[in-house]
């Protein structure tokens, strides 16, 4: 089980979501109203959002271990439906995608900060397959 701090940094928040359920509506001729029948649940949806933050003596060179993280990253949504944990609690059996870096109200992706690191907001949706 790979612990989800490994993967995206120290500076994560994780939520689960609450399971979807899938139902399926019928109609009938000559009948008011639907019946639903229902399917069961579809899996949770974990989202994960952070930050990721990478140092460089130019912005360059920092800009570039960024992007290094974000592949790195991104390389896990096309991973099998494996087993994660974060603080105690144990995400059995998910898949991940899609992956979404996080502008913000200027449009800018990448932020130069003080002492020599750009940061990066993003978000990883899962979705436990049990």
């Amino acid at each position: 089980m790979a612990e989800l701090s490994s993967i995206f940094g120290s500076d994560i928040n994780v939520a689960a979501q609450p399971r979807d359920v899938e139902r399926q509506f019928a109609g009938f001729p000559g009948a008011a109203g639907v019946t639903a029948m229902h399917l069961g649940t579809r899996g949770r949806s974990i989202v994960v959002s952070g930050r990721i933050r990478t140092s460089g003596a130019t912005y360059a060179l920092a800009r570039a271990g960024c992007e290094a993280a974000v592949s790195a990253i991104e390389a896990y949504c096309s991973a099998a439906a494996a087993d994660y944990t974060h603080l105690g609690a144990v995400y059995y059996s998910l898949v991940w995608g899609p992956f979404r870096l996080v502008p913000d109200s200027a449009g800018c992706v990448f932020h130069w900060v003080a002492g020599g690191y750009v940061t990066c907001r993003f978000l990883m949706y899962g979705r436990q397959l049990k």
